[in-house]
């Protein structure tokens, strides 16, 4: 659910920027969304892309986490 929730937020985060894109140059959406993954190398555009990574890892190890901490809370009692 965490990495569901880490995507969704990614997307709106595109999409926000994109609509503020197109506004603010007055250009088409797929112009403005496709400028948004074009690498230069001098813009430092791999950190963001890294954050995003190493976010989405993250989130994978806590749904991992928060799954098998589910499975082992039933015991023998069934607690």
């Amino acid at each position: 659910m965490v990495t569901f929730f880490t995507i969704l937020l990614f997307i709106s985060m595109m999409l926000f920027t994109t609509i503020l894109d197109c506004y603010y140059y007055e250009s088409n959406i797929l112009d403005c969304f496709t400028h948004l993954f074009i690498f230069d190398p001098g813009l430092r555009e791999w950190m963001v892309y890294l954050t995003f990574i190493f976010g989405i890892l993250v989130a994978v190890i806590q749904d991992v986490r928060f799954k098998n901490n589910k499975g082992r809370g039933k015991g023998a009692n069934g607690k």
